[in-house]
């Protein structure tokens, strides 16, 4: 059944709630945060100098907010959300998006990795039953959420700031899993399936197998996948772990790069220099250190 449109509750509404309905629709999000539902009243008021819309001050404040988000649920326009509850709004005349169209919404410090990268980009045929997501730490993810909305704002304060949400373990019936890291890295915009989410980059998505195999798929399935598609992306790989910091991970890509695909390139050779012999390094972190040994890279073959 078709939700009715902000236009059918006009009547019930004041002139610049009507106005505030239609903002809403136009905007074309199933989702809003109070960030955004508090720009948009803002947006009403300077679109109303003269008072026409009968609003009785120059500028909005928490009183207004209220107002007009309790006239607008009373309207039917809009509502709590079904998984975030009253945290976030939901406009009723847009249609609903899938878990990762929803979390990218709420949430552009979040990006799909993983597992969930992997099939996204074709590498796995295995599907995995949660939505695996990555986000910055706290700090990071909150500062980029505050230079986002001072961007916004210019000059102006708000009284409902963008803040970091917690999402619950479930999103429109999909199983959420967020993991939160300081090796949090690249991702771009992909507009899939006719909604706009983050998805990790191909040399990320390869980077993140020899970071976290076990979310991945294991060990042994991240070798089968680079034996598979190493060479074809062989160009996003080497540049992903040539800037990555960690010398374990430029250890677990050069063997498998060189020793295990027979794949060569200048600068594999430089990450020689992060060899260094020692128990815990191991190709595969999930496992025991096995006998198998390679003595170039200096790490356990215990995959």
């Amino acid at each position: 059944m078709k939700r009715p449109t902000a236009g059918f509750h006009a009547k019930k509404l004041s002139r610049a709630g009507a106005r505030l309905a239609e903002l809403l629709e136009e905007n074309e999000k199933p989702v809003v945060t109070r960030f955004e539902f508090f720009e948009m009243i803002r947006q009403v008021y300077r679109e109303s100098p003269d008072k026409d819309l009968g609003l009785h001050s120059d500028a909005p404040g928490v009183k207004d907010y209220v107002r007009f988000r309790s006239a607008l649920k009373k309207a039917g326009v809009i509502g709590n959300d079904r998984d975030y509850g009253a945290r976030v709004i939901r406009v009723l005349s847009v249609p609903d998006l899938p878990a990762d169209g929803i979390i990218h919404l709420l949430d552009p410090t979040c990006y799909i990795s993983h597992l969930s990268a992997m099939q996204w980009r074709g590498l796995t045929e295995r599907v995995p039953r949660s939505l695996m997501l990555t986000r910055p730490d706290r700090k990071t993810a909150t500062a980029r959420l505050e230079a986002r909305m001072k961007e916004t704002l210019k000059n102006e304060t708000t009284p409902f700031p963008l803040t970091l949400i917690d999402h619950p373990t479930s999103v429109r019936r999909r199983p959420i899993r967020v993991y939160q890291s300081k090796a949090a890295g690249a991702c771009r915009k992909s507009y899939s399936y006719g909604f706009e989410s983050f998805l990790a980059t191909t040399g990320q998505t390869f980077l993140d197998m020899l970071q976290e195999p076990r979310l991945c798929g294991g060990m042994a399935h991240v070798l089968d996948v680079w034996e598979e598609y190493a060479q074809t992306y062989l160009d996003d790989i080497v540049a992903a772990v040539d800037q990555t910091p960690s010398g374990i991970v430029k250890c677990r890509a050069g063997y498998i790069l060189e020793e295990h695909l027979g794949l060569r390139r200048p600068e594999i050779g430089h990450w020689k220099e992060c060899a260094q012999r020692g128990g815990s390094r191991r190709l595969d972190p999930g496992r025991a250190y096995a006998p198998p040994f390679s003595e170039t890279w200096e790490i356990s073959l215990n995959a």
